[in-house]
This record gives C-alpha cells, structure tokens and sequence, in this order.
C-alpha cells in the first residue's frame, strides 16, 4: 500500500494525541511546544508506529524530524550496557546531526534513551568512549561512521530502525558509498526510513532500494516554495556587487540575517566587508571547525551576531527560528540549491522574504530557477538610491517560467554626474506569465515595522519594496567538511502580509 499526499492543509485539529502516540510521548510533544501535527507528521507518524518503512518528502522547516524521532523512540528498547545502538540516523552534516540530537535529548528526557552524536571535524577519542559505553540512539555523519566503523569501534549489528535523512542531499554531496558501506554493517531485518526533500528517481535512485514496501508521503513536489516567503531579484554590476551587499543590509535593517555564498572564500570576504561596516557577522562554511560552526550559530540564536554569511552547508535541514530575511549574494548553480536556500526564512508559519543579486553572468541561472518554480522572480525596489553599476543584466520584462528568455547585457553611464544608477523597476518587472498580477503589479509584503519610502526614484514602478523589519538573514553555500572518503534568538519577527501583496510568490 502506498500512501501519498501532496495537500499541505494542516491536519484535523485533533492533534497529535490522534496519532497512535503513548502518553510519555505526548509530554514530549509538549516539551517541545508542539501544538498541531505538521503534515508530514500526521502523514508519517502512524506509518512509523506500525513499523512500516518510510519514504518521505517533503518543504524544509516542516517537522521531519521529529515525524520520525518521536515514533520511533515511542516504541525503542533500551540497549544492554556497552550495546548498541538500536537506531541508527544518518544525515549528510554537523548542523543537521546537531538539530537532530537536539530533538533527540528532548524525547530522552522523557523515555530515558541515550544518545551519542559523531561528525566529522571533531575529536575521536570522546566519540569513541561515548560509542564503548553504548548507547540507544546513534545520530552520525557518513564520513566520520565509517571512519568509526574501520577502526573496529563502532558495531551495527543490532539496529532495528535506520533513518536516512536528507538523503537526496547525501546523494549530492558524493555520500553514495559511505552510505552502502553503513548499511552493509545494519541487519537485513530492519525499520528503514528514507527522507528527502524530493522522492524524484534522479535523486534517490542510488538507494531507494534499501526500503522495502514504503508507505510513501509526499508533502511537496519538487520545486514548491513555502507560501511564507516572497522573492525578489535585484539587477546588478560585477563591479558593484561587493560594497552593495552592506548597503542593502543597512537599508533593510541586518537582524536576522543569513547571507549565502557560492564559496568558502567569498563568505570570508563578505564578512570582512561587513564588519567594517559596523555590521556583526560570522561565517559558515567547510573550513571552520565544528566548534566554531556550533559558536556562530548559537551567537546567532541569542542575537549576539545579526548576519550569518554561509556556503549551502547552512542551506539544508537547519531550523533557526525567526530569519528575517535571505540573501543571495550569489545565485546558486543549482536550482534545488535556491529553493533550499530560500526555505530559512518563512518557517514554521512565519513570513520571510529572499533577495538575490543577479549579474550579467547570472541571467541563464535565474531562469533555471524560475522554470523549476514556475513562477517569475518579480523586482527589488530599494528604499534608498543604490549605485548598482554601470554594466547591469536586462532581465526579460515579457519573460514566463516556462520559456527560457534570452537574457542581455544594459550597458550605459553612471547617472546625476557619477552618483549610482538607481534601480528600475521596469528593467526586470515580469509582465508575462506568471507574473503575480497582471493589471497591477503585486507590491512586496509589509511587515509591522514603520513602512518605508522609496527615496528618489518616483518612476520606479508599481511593484513597491517590501516594508520589512529590520532583521534580514543571508544563506550561504559551500561544502561540509566532513566529505566523502573518496574526496579530500530575540524572538522572531512577525511580518504582515497585506492583501494582494503577493509579489515573488
């Protein structure tokens, strides 16, 4: 039997007590400030309960990690002391392993479970006398597991439940045969659950076999972007590129934050930028330790920094509540990547937007990413004059999602005697399908900080930036560094979606 939603409608409001969960778990549900069932959650929690396996998918910040820690650890034993573990969750990063423990020692506290997190980029010897003492639950990076596993420390033989999660992310990052590698060393007789942002067969092909007659839950197709979030794209020199970012912030107000990055390089760079700016900052990236990953995000959380500037290690799977905003610095190669990318912000319920310098060598990628969406990327219109350049990218005003425009370059002179070319609305306005609103254009989403003008530009068109507080958040992209083998908060903002102001949905 298959099972398969595709609705993102939230459940009965029966809640969780309708799901087949134990009264423990219940006080768990509650520790952790649950209300309703996500649904992925009501989709997936029963299917787990009656120990079928799983393939799951659905938008990131929709509670997959808790539709499957909490069931499984509903109905887990306890391991012999210097045994186990009896569940096994592999994920491709340090950030998602840390999330996962996290939700892991909330249940803990309830069913007494022990936990044991390794990754990559962090000492063996505690791992290693953690792994000797035994444990329950086993959250792990590829890398780091096998490297384990090797060295004779850590023994699979009595897994009863294997979690794959992110596993088309895993797949990505070139995990294929650490992953093998693992599940050769897990008894043939076992739970299996396999979660992704995507059940598409190019993503999962390499082990959608490990499943055996899944229930299969699909809460998001391929491509779907929260409804929480509006998009904008801003039109931009090379050479202007670097000093806007700062501008952008300071305009937009830097709180909450997350700025993402093609490489590891330019995420340090931008945040040397930014600093001389006044503005507070972190990078997140392959080349940082783990400690010093673990520091910048909770720096971030308690507001002690505003902008995190990051690789799409951060892109994937992370829950920081409250981002303000994204910004990509630079445009993602991969479409999947800026759907992923865009999804810190607006989670949970909460509403967010996303920015994305476009430069002349952008244009072909931007498009990528409005076919895969199906729906045009609508233009920024900054609250301030902003010198964007001379040389900017014409984005196709009569461009759809579905037909790839062919996208030219604007040359012309710096305007009013050397100050910066103001943006224009009309130069990447989208009139053709899908465009938002087609007798009038769809003004950005307001939010309850003082709304804002926008200075010095009165033909700027009707599509209005947005009036947002002053908590933007940036999304980077870049490795982990806990590769394959084979390869060296204040409290989150409320935005105020006025109606009609549905622009870059």
């Amino acid at each position: 039997m298959t099972q398969t939603t595709d609705s993102v409608d939230q459940p009965s409001r029966e809640g969780f007590s309708s799901l087949g969960l134990s009264p423990t778990m219940l006080e768990v549900v509650s520790d952790l400030g649950y209300e309703e069932p996500t649904p992925v959650q009501a989709e997936a929690m029963p299917a787990v309960l009656q120990g079928r396996d799983l393939l799951a998918a659905a938008q990131t910040g929709t509670g997959k990690t808790a539709a499957f820690l909490l069931p499984v650890a509903d109905h887990l034993g306890h391991a012999p002391r210097h045994g186990g573990p009896l569940m096994l969750v592999i994920t491709p990063t340090r950030e998602l392993a840390q999330q996962i423990e996290d939700v892991a020692v909330a249940v803990a506290a309830r069913t007494h479970h022990h936990c044991v997190t390794v990754v990559g980029g962090a000492s063996y010897e505690p791992q290693k006398a953690a792994l000797a003492r035994g444990c329950d639950i086993l959250v792990a990076t590829p890398g780091r597991l096998v490297d384990l596993i090797d060295q004779g420390v850590c023994h699979l033989g009595s897994v009863e439940v294997l979690v794959i999660d992110e596993a088309d992310r895993m797949l990505d990052m070139g995990f294929l045969p650490s992953v093998r590698k693992i599940v050769a060393q897990v008894p043939r007789e076992r739970q299996t659950l396999l979660l992704s942002a995507t059940l598409d067969d190019s993503a999962i092909a390499g082990i959608s076999d490990l499943v055996h007659d899944p229930v299969r839950v699909e809460i998001a197709r391929k491509g779907t972007v929260a409804e929480t979030i509006d998009q904008f794209a801003l039109p931009v020199s090379l050479e202007a590129k670097n000093a806007l970012l700062a501008k952008v912030l300071v305009s937009e107000g830097p709180h909450r934050v997350i700025v993402f990055t093609r490489t590891k390089h330019r995420a340090d760079a931008c945040c040397r930028r930014l600093r001389r700016e006044g503005i507070s900052c972190a990078p997140i990236h392959g080349n940082r330790s783990q400690n010093q990953r673990e520091h910048a995000l909770s720096d971030f959380r308690d507001g002690k920094i505003d902008v995190l500037v990051a690789t799409d290690v951060l892109a994937r799977g992370i829950d920081i509540v409250g981002v303000s905003y994204v910004v990509n610095f630079d445009v993602p190669a991969d479409p999947e990547d800026y759907i992923h990318r865009i999804g810190r912000t607006g989670r949970a319920g909460e509403m967010g937007w996303a920015l994305t310098f476009v430069t002349v060598d952008d244009v072909a990628d931007l498009y990528a990413i409005e076919r895969l969406m199906g729906k045009v990327v609508p233009a920024y219109q900054p609250k301030t004059e902003l010198d964007l350049g001379a040389e900017l990218p014409s984005l196709d005003p009569d461009r759809s999602a579905e037909a790839r425009p062919r996208g030219s370059v604007k040359k012309g002179s710096h305007k009013h005697g050397g100050k910066g070319r103001q943006h224009s609305a009309a130069a990447t306005e989208p009139t053709g399908a899908p465009k938002p609103t087609p007798k009038t254009p769809a003004k950005p989403r307001e939010t309850s900080h003082q709304p804002s003008k926008a200075a010095g530009n009165k033909d700027r068109g009707k599509a209005r930036r947005p009036k947002r507080q002053s908590s933007p958040r940036n999304d980077r992209r870049g490795q982990d560094e806990d590769l394959p083998p084979q390869k060296p908060f204040s409290g989150p903002r409320k935005y105020k979606r006025h109606p009609g102001d549905r622009g870059g949905q």
